[in-house]
Order: structure tokens, then C-alpha cells, then sequence
């Protein structure tokens, strides 16, 4: 079962209430009663305490945010629904369906010549993928876009993994930080983890930017929802070869189709294609320090 967290009543004249920060991070285990965030009254800064124990799960509303009273701010799953057990893949769902219902989702689209990024692939030891220099430079992109990656300096990338008890999003934390090899090492780690339901309640939690590779899976594009707390999230489907115009003449290129989807209230138009653009960019000239 869960336990909703919601925006309390503060004062008799406050019919709103602003969340100054999260004291427990998304993923963590909270005991009824320990303070689990700030919330901004008319005079002061008050420690709001837990109202049940579990993990932390679904926040909806991030610091600064001032929401309503009575507002439902996050869930605590009971600790029988740690990660791996059905509980986390229920909470996944609900969160993405509330998000649906409450974000005004913007996407925008771009198909991405793939050429060089195979090339970059094929000089890869074994066991680096597409998908891990996919996850390398767009964490190294939202580095540069803020905004993208909901507002933080630190890059957390979550991956959905098709668990058996449903779809995961296994974190890789300051993915900008580290090297091709050491994230593609880690990616394997938590996506084994994830498909064996060995996740660790940190495993999920912290994440500023999903991605959804469902290109082993022959989609050819998709459009991915964003996750609860964050601002965007990026769906990619197969490479396949495309006819298409280059210097004038038709040839056939592998493409890669790119689909951004962004929380229209943190990520106008212009940013979100601004992103996109210099993904795109990266992805078609791959470093080759890579």
C-alpha cells in the first residue's frame, strides 16, 4: 500500500504552500514521523515530518514549487514494495499517468544520420553499445542545457529497462562524468540488476532525464512521457537505413529518429529544439576521443 505525502495546512489564511526542499531523495527509506521536507509558511520555514513509513516514491511537486493545500506531493510505498517487487512498477505507472494528465507534454522530433555513430561504435571494446554513447553525449548535452535536465547541475540519466514485472528506469548518476567504458560498464550493471529485480532503492532515485532506447525492439520512433520531478525525457528508436537527401542527390544512410519530450511549463519550444539540435549535432560527429 501507499501513503500519500500532501501539502498540509499551515496556517488558517494560507490556502497554498511552497516546498523549499526535499529533505529524503526519491528511492530512499523514510520512517513515519522523520522530516522529509521543507515547506514555506507566512513566517517561517517549517520541517514537515513523515506521515508514514516507506520509500520515498513519485515526487510531484520540486523545491520551489508552490502548489495548493491538501496538493498530493509524493507517495511512501510500503518497504515489502522494494525495488523489483511489482509495488515500484505500479508506482512507475501511476506517476507516469499522473504526469500525462497534469504536464503539458511539448515533443519535438529529429531523425539523426547515424553514420559516424556506428563508426564510433565498431572502435569500442566489447560490451559498449548505441545505446551507452546515446546516453554519453546526451548527458554531456544537458550539461549545457539546464533547463532540460530539471533545472540541476548534476546529470543523473535514468534508462528504461523492460523488467519482467514491467518497465524500470535504473539511474546512471553524473553520467557526464564519467568516461564511455565506465558508463557502459555501469549501464550493464544496473540494467542486469534491474531485469534480475536486484535494484537497490538508490538505483531509482535522483534522476534529472530519462531515456527510452527502444530501437533493440524495432520501433522505429516513439513518444516518450515525462517523469515525475524531471523535465524532459528522450526517446529513441531503431537505426535504419533511409533514403535521403545529401549534397543535392538521394542516398541511403542509416538514421536514428530522436524524439524529445518536454514539461511545456519548465521547457518551451525553443529550448527543446535548441537540445535537440546540439544532440543531434554530437551524434552525427561522435569525438573520437569517444
Amino acid at each position: 500500500m501507499a501513503v500519500e505525502v500532501v501539502m498540509p495546512a499551515l496556517g488558517q489564511a494560507r490556502d497554498s504552500g511552497r516546498v523549499v526542499r526535499w529533505l529524503k531523495r526519491e528511492g530512499e527509506l523514510v520512517t513515519r514521523g522523520e522530516p522529509l521536507l521543507e515547506v514555506e509558511t507566512e513566517k517561517a520555514v517549517v520541517e514537515v515530518e513523515a506521515p508514514g513509513s516507506g520509500v520515498l516514491s513519485g515526487v510531484r511537486v520540486r523545491d520551489g514549487e508552490e502548489v495548493p493545500v491538501g496538493t498530493v506531493l509524493a507517495y511512501l510505498l510500503a518497504p515489502a514494495a522494494r525495488p523489483g517487487a511489482g509495488g515500484v512498477w505500479r508506482a512507475v505507472a501511476e506517476g507516469a499517468a499522473r504526469s500525462w494528465r497534469e504536464a503539458p507534454h511539448l515533443f519535438v522530433f529529429r531523425e539523426v544520420d547515424a553514420s559516424q555513430l556506428i563508426v564510433a561504435v565498431a572502435r569500442q571494446p566489447p560490451g559498449v553499445t548505441l545505446t551507452d554513447l546515446l546516453i554519453r553525449l546526451t548527458a554531456a548535452t544537458l550539461a549545457r542545457h539546464l533547463a532540460v535536465n530539471a533545472g540541476r547541475d548534476e546529470v543523473h540519466v535514468a534508462l528504461a529497462v523492460a523488467a519482467e514485472e514491467g518497465q524500470l528506469a535504473p539511474v546512471i548518476h553524473r553520467a557526464d562524468q564519467l568516461g564511455l567504458r565506465e558508463l557502459a560498464a555501469r549501464r550493464a550493471d544496473v540494467e542486469g540488476r534491474a531485469l534480475s529485480g536486484d535494484l537497490r532503492p538508490e538505483d531509482l532515485a535522483g534522476a534529472t532525464f530519462t531515456v527510452v532506447d527502444l530501437g533493440a525492439h524495432g520501433v522505429d520512433a516513439l513518444l516518450p512521457i515525462v517523469a515525475p520531478g524531471q523535465a524532459a525525457a528522450l526517446g529513441a528508436g531503431r537505426v535504419a537505413d533511409r533514403v535521403v537527401p545529401v549534397a543535392g542527390r538521394a542516398q541511403v544512410r542509416p538514421v536514428l529518429a530522436l524524439t524529445l519530450a518536454s514539461d511545456h511549463r519548465a521547457v518551451d519550444g525553443i529550448r527543446a529544439a535548441r537540445f535537440l539540435q546540439d544532440l543531434a549535432e554530437a551524434l552525427e560527429e561522435p569525438a573520437p576521443s569517444l
